[in-house]
């Protein structure tokens, strides 16, 4: 008599067991996915935020060559009035 029950305890025991680990499988699975995720989430804001100061880039650029242009300006017309 207790020789069965030990014996169904013993199965459902290995079920347990087997869907325990099953369930830490799958919880590592989507924890991996998930890591995976977050770096791939990184990446976008990184590249949003790149594509986010270009226009601010492009404008340094300009506002330099602008500057740059208006120095040698003055400058070539200094030297005209003072060496020419």
């Amino acid at each position: 008599m207790f020789e069965h029950r030990i014996t169904k305890l013993e199965d459902d025991v290995k079920i347990l067991y087997s869907k325990v680990n099953n369930f830490a499988v799958a919880s590592a699975e989507m924890h991996i996915k998930l890591d995976s995720m977050l770096v791939t989430l990184g990446e976008l804001k990184e590249s949003i935020q790149s594509v986010k100061e270009r226009p601010s880039k492009l404008w340094d650029k300009l506002v330099v060559a602008m500057l740059t242009a208006i120095g040698t300006g003055v400058g070539a017309a200094l030297w005209l009035i003072i060496g020419g």
